[in-house]
């Protein structure tokens, strides 16, 4: 089983569109444990309160996701969601799923396992971690 931290812009880009592929990605790597930090929910109950209605209503969407079917972890906090995201990750030795191009560079820079989405496909964006080409490795 692998764990993977889901933060903010991939929950809100899951609730829009849905994942093709996570049966071969759980093929490569196993079953998939996906937890949403404490810091991620507060953040998207910001969202839902301060943005225009059709992002509020994915950020409320994605909360009741992260609830339902996600593991809620509580995290470390730091000045910046993303440094408590990165810090877990390397505590915790587990994988991140983002879309964020900065959050995903800083991960992949201190050698963390991250997903993230491409085309509706869960992808792996560093795949020399398990092995794979030095290109986003698409899971087909």
């Amino acid at each position: 089983m692998v764990e993977v931290l889901c933060d903010t812009s991939f929950l809100m880009v899951l609730v829009s569109k849905p994942i093709k592929q996570l049966a071969k990605m759980e093929g490569q790597f196993g079953r998939l444990d996906f937890l949403v930090p404490d810091i991620v929910i507060a953040e998207l109950e910001r969202l839902k309160e301060k943005v225009g209605p059709k992002r509020s209503t994915l950020a409320k969407t994605a909360i009741e996701l992260a609830r339902t079917k996600f593991r809620e972890v509580v995290v470390s906090k730091a000045s910046h969601v993303d440094d408590s995201i990165v810090e877990y990750a390397l505590a915790k030795n587990c994988a991140v799923a983002t879309i964020d191009t900065n959050l995903r560079r800083r991960l992949i820079a201190n050698k963390v396992l991250v997903l993230t989405l491409s085309r509706d496909r869960l992808i792996v964006a560093n795949p020399k971690l398990k092995g794979g080409s030095s290109s986003l490795n698409k899971i087909m």
